[in-house]
């Protein structure tokens, strides 16, 4: 798995292009891009299809980048309507501010970046928080977004408590890293999932973060990554007992993991009353 840009219906993108294009968006778009994407001039929009994705009248073809939206064959299709409805209402027809957070399209030729607009009635003007705050999007880390996600987040956290759009649907809702059966019907999905660090395993290359027993998730982390979550206020060492919420694609070929590549796909929630068991393993 990858920490890349991809829909996960498409498809992941090679590690290579990764790094590519991690060097393309830095010089050329440059220090702007870390903020939350670089201004990229006004476009109209001419459609919105089924899946998000946004038709401009320069002929290019958008991707808001950094969300998961509800897809027409997921959980409930009127879900994935209600986004394409509200983007329609926004943008269609109209001109709007576009925002890049890559200079180079994607390897299905789309644009990565927002838009936004005036919103007459106090609504957020950019399409991704609108979407978020409807409850309309999850948030999905990518390196090119990385800049948004921060505040991103706390939109999410915000409908989410509320209860709305896709955190009512058990298809997108957040899961139980102990819910084997549910981890299983999702191999392959972009996954929203908590649960308490029962143990912390030690490779060689890699860290194991083991959120229940047998059957139970398995958070894997690089140890190249470890001073960057350091950094960030998690350390991956010092989370047993923890309660976390982990975000990525799922992947169950040798039981359920999930691969974490950047602080922004952990959340601290708190300790956990300490239990027998609780502890940083071997």
């Amino acid at each position: 798995m990858k920490f890349l840009s991809a829909h996960l219906r498409r498809g992941p993108a090679s590690a290579g292009a990764a790094a590519l294009l991690a060097l393309t968006l830095g010089a050329a778009i440059g220090p702007a891009a870390a903020a939350c994407g670089a201004a990229a001039g006004r476009v109209a929009v001419v459609s919105v299809d089924e899946h998000g994705e946004i038709a401009l009248d320069d002929g290019r073809t958008l991707r808001i980048a950094g969300l998961d939206l509800p897809q027409p064959a997921r959980g409930d299709p009127a879900l994935a309507r209600a986004a394409r409805d509200l983007l329609t209402a926004r943008f269609a027809g109209r001109p709007a501010d576009l925002t890049l957070v890559s200079a180079a399209s994607d390897r299905w030729d789309r644009a990565l970046g927002d838009l936004a607009s005036a919103a007459a009635d106090g609504a957020p003007a950019s399409a991704a928080d609108a979407l978020i705050a409807a409850g309309l999007a999850r948030v999905r880390p990518e390196f090119e977004t990385r800049g948004c996600e921060a505040a991103r987040l706390a939109e999410e956290s915000a409908a989410r408590a509320k209860g709305l759009g896709v955190w009512r649907d058990p298809d997108y809702a957040v899961l139980a890293a102990d819910d084997a059966a549910s981890l299983a019907r999702r191999d392959g999905r972009f996954v929203v999932v908590e649960g308490v660090v029962r143990r912390i395993g030690h490779g060689r290359a890699r860290l194991y973060l083991d959120l229940g027993g047998r059957g139970a998730l398995s958070v894997v982390a690089s140890r190249k990554t470890q001073a960057a979550f350091q950094a960030a206020g998690a350390p991956l060492t010092a989370l047993a007992g923890e309660k976390v919420r982990v975000r990525g694609p799922l992947d169950s070929r040798f039981g359920p993991q999930l691969e974490i590549v950047d602080p922004l796909m952990l959340e601290r929630l708190g300790r956990a009353e300490m239990k027998q068991g609780i502890g940083p393993g071997e």
